[in-house]
């Protein structure tokens, strides 16, 4: 009897070790990308492990987003453009870290910008989602970010930044990249 005791307890400590190898291996493991198909924000990627960009999320895409792991919010949008409720007031509601860099319009994409966003990311634990009207100034500025700080080429640079969403900033972007050495 005694013997099949120490035997019990043996093969319980044996099952409980497996546990917890095959749950820390399966969240070691775990996938880092974010379900965005079912998002409505615009241009919605994941050009990084740990960034999201888009244009405007809605109430919905947030609260998507925060099920999902995504613990971060830079907006970079004006304080003039609108959207259809306080995106500040209801992310830090949610729980998330939110953050407001103003890029208003083209002639904020800049050096200066860039890397004001290279430094907030930079603070941010987790997922971060990075978004603006559409994610063109997201991209346009993750572009020279890459330039000017990861110090990639400018060919790389531009490929960074249309996989975040630029477009129509493209030029403007180049025009700034010319500027990097």
């Amino acid at each position: 009897m005694k013997k099949q005791i120490v035997t019990m307890i043996s093969m319980t400590k044996i099952l409980l070790s497996l546990i917890l190898i095959t749950s820390t291996a399966l969240y070691a493991s775990g996938d880092k990308t974010v379900n965005l198909k079912d998002l409505s924000m615009k241009n919605a990627a994941q050009p990084y492990e740990k960034i999201i960009t888009g244009g405007q999320p809605s109430l919905e895409d947030l609260k998507a987003l925060k099920a999902q792991g995504v613990t971060n919010i830079i907006n970079l949008r004006g304080l003039g453009e609108s959207n259809n409720y306080n995106e500040s007031e209801e992310a830090k509601k949610m729980g998330f870290n939110y953050v407001s860099l103003e890029i208003s319009d083209a002639s904020s994409v800049s050096i200066e910008n860039a890397k004001k966003l290279d430094e907030i990311l930079k603070t941010m634990q987790g997922t971060t989602l990075v978004h603006c009207g559409s994610s063109n100034r997201v991209g346009a500025l993750f572009a020279i970010k890459a330039a000017a700080v990861d110090g990639k080429t400018h060919e790389q640079a531009i490929v960074e930044g249309l996989n975040a969403g630029m477009k129509s900033l493209r030029k403007k972007t180049e025009a700034v990249l010319a500027t990097i050495k």
